[in-house]
């Protein structure tokens, strides 16, 4: 805020205690952990930073992937994001001094997901007292399901946030403290229990779900020493920050925890549309087509080279049978002759899939059809093999030379000969396949309908 210099000393006396100050908001990720697309943690503070960064309040956002190593960050904060880990992984772990400190100097605190299970008995002292709620061995649970008919409350954290249905590992039954505000609240399903375990089930949480009592997800706390808290148990898969109202209630949290007022829409980051999956690899196996398209918008590159280095994209839509992605691949460059572990091209795999969209499409983008797989045979050789007539017909309009032989020296008649239909080896024969050659194992394709008992290819041949 801005005060003219001409402006009497009682008024910015006045006014000066409404100039809103910065707020400091750090946020700790602990590594990266389970399998790809889960546990997300620094790349999910990362994008929720400049969700913050980019909202227009005024506000000074820090990542540190681990305790950051200056104590003076922690002090300095205005509220602090824990987002790893739980138990012995626990972030905050070994830090309980400068965390009770920034506690007791009336600053907030956020910790989602896992990092809500401490291992230490102090920590988890700290988090009943500073947070209000945390997750406890044979009481709480964490299974992965799928949350429908939410409660969500009215709250400051909650403008802007719309009633949503997602899978998730939501914690449940937790272990709170009788002052805390629950603001999301579902009844999870009985079937989302296991058997009694530490964390799968247990008696009094079944009881609970008989009783349909609500439970708590997302909560939040005003301490006596106006320290904030805000807690949520979800965030297991980093595709769903992508979810603008799964993002909305936590972006909201870590602001107000900080001592801001909440905008009337809520708080909002001009971050353009993420990807919901970390890899574009993990967006083709999800069959996501739309967020293939901001993985290509947003790294280019990837079009070429996802995260599995075997296997390009387009090579990982065509195994997939996700016709639509792999076309939109095709039309944005993709490159159709890059060869697998098994020496398959692109179009090798959309024979193996019988996927005659794909075959017509790669021969139309320019696909080599007479290159051979690491058995020596092309991509006719198999669709002869299968009997894939109208995947035939089609490598054959697109020019494939029916001709080339495998490394055994036979022609693609050679497999129509052992398990085609009379149509496939009429068809190649009037595409002038010679029936006379011999492989290196010298046998005609005539010699090899006899030892397949193949009787209509026997019949064809035979007349010749």
């Amino acid at each position: 805020m801005h005060f003219p210099k001409s402006s009497p000393l009682w008024l910015l006396l006045l006014l000066a205690p409404l100039a809103a100050a910065e707020k400091n908001i750090l946020f700790i990720a602990g590594p990266k952990s389970h399998d790809a697309g889960q546990h997300e943690h620094p790349a999910s503070c990362e994008l929720l930073a400049k969700h913050l960064a980019s909202s227009g309040l005024d506000l000074k956002v820090e990542v540190s992937n681990g305790w950051p190593q200056d104590a003076a960050k922690v002090l300095a904060a205005d509220t602090i994001v824990i987002y790893g880990d739980g138990m012995g992984q626990q972030p905050a772990n070994g830090h309980l001094p400068e965390l009770r400190q920034h506690f007791a100097a009336g600053k907030g605190l956020v910790v989602l997901h896992w990092a809500l299970e401490p291992g230490d008995p102090a920590l988890a002292k700290l988090l009943d007292e500073a947070l209000g709620g945390r997750f406890e061995m044979e009481w709480s649970v964490n299974p992965i399901w799928k949350m429908t008919s939410p409660i969500i409350a009215k709250h400051p954290v909650t403008r802007g946030v719309a009633p949503f249905e997602v899978e998730d590992e939501f914690y449940y039954h937790l272990r709170f403290r009788d002052n805390i505000t629950p603001l999301l609240q579902a009844l999870p399903p009985v079937d989302s229990l296991g058997a009694d375990g530490p964390r799968s089930g247990n008696p009094a949480v079944r009881k609970a779900l008989a009783d349909k009592v609500p439970q708590t997800l997302a909560w939040v706390v005003e301490n006596p020493n106006q320290a904030r808290g805000f807690g949520f148990t979800g965030g297991h898969y980093f595709r769903l920050w992508a979810l603008k109202d799964f993002r909305q209630l936590v972006l909201n949290g870590i602001v107000w925890s900080a001592g801001l007022e909440i905008p009337p829409q809520g708080v909002a980051g001009k971050v353009a549309a993420t990807p919901a999956y970390q890899t574009i690899d993990e967006a083709i196996a999800h069959g996501d087509l739309e967020d293939v398209r901001l993985h290509l918008a947003a790294n280019p590159p990837s079009l070429h080279q996802g995260s599995d280095k075997t296997r390009s994209p387009l090579a990982q839509a065509v195994l997939r049978n996700k016709t639509e992605i792999a076309l939109l691949l095709l039309e944005s460059g993709a490159k159709s002759d890059r060869r697998d572990a098994s020496q398959r091209t692109v179009l090798h795999l959309a024979v193996e899939r019988a996927n005659l969209v794909l075959v017509n499409a790669l021969m139309k983008s320019g696909a080599k059809p007479d290159l051979r797989d690491k058995d020596g045979w092309t991509p006719l050789h198999h669709a002869a093999a299968k009997n894939q007539l109208e995947i035939a017909k089609a490598l054959l309009n697109g020019g494939a030379n029916p001709m080339t032989l495998s490394e055994l020296g036979g022609t693609p008649l050679h497999e129509a000969a052992a398990s085609g239909g009379a149509e496939m080896v009429q068809l190649l024969l009037d595409h002038k396949v010679d029936p006379t050659v011999k492989s290196t194992q010298g046998v005609t394709a005539l010699d090899i309908a006899k030892k397949y008992n193949n009787q209509s290819a026997v019949g064809i041949l035979s007349k010749l």
